[in-house]
Order: C-alpha cells, then structure tokens, then sequence
C-alpha cells in the first residue's frame, strides 16, 4: 500500500511541476497521457520538465530513459525507481 501512495504522490508532484513550472492545464492529464504529443513538447521542452523533475527529487534521470519516456506512468515509473535505488 505505502508504494502505491507514493507513486500517486510521485504523480501529484508532477502535474504540481507542469502546472506551477511550465504553465500547463492539467485537467486533462491522466496515468495514461503522451507528454510529447498530448502537451506538444519538443525535445527541449520535454528535458526542462525533467530537469525540473530532477531537482525536485534530487536524481538524474539519463538521455536513455528520457527517450523511453512515453507517458506520464512512465515517467512515474523512472522516478520511483531512481528515489528507491
């Protein structure tokens, strides 16, 4: 139960960062959703919100698995792997 309350904490924090950080609706953002198609983020955009990421949780997230990026679960999954190494 405690992983699942922190990986919906995980995901709290990162609609907090697209909407306070980069000016993003997030009503529409779910589990599911494309962050490069859904948001139209290009390459640059999509590493600011990760840099964001990174300095929110203190970790560094690779070029590799920002390529694997695909959805905002993913990029949930990354963060709760990188915080319980």
């Amino acid at each position: 139960m405690t992983d699942k309350v922190k990986r919906e904490q995980i995901y709290e924090n990162l609609l907090e960062i697209l909407s306070e950080d980069l000016s993003v609706s997030t009503s529409d953002i779910t589990p599911d959703f494309k962050l490069r198609d859904g948001l139209q983020f290009d390459s640059l955009e999509l590493y600011s919100f990760v840099i964001d990421v990174e300095e929110r949780y203190d970790i560094k997230i690779s070029d590799e698995l920002i390529d694997k990026v695909d959805t905002m679960n993913d990029l949930v999954n990354i963060v709760d792997e990188l915080i319980n190494k």
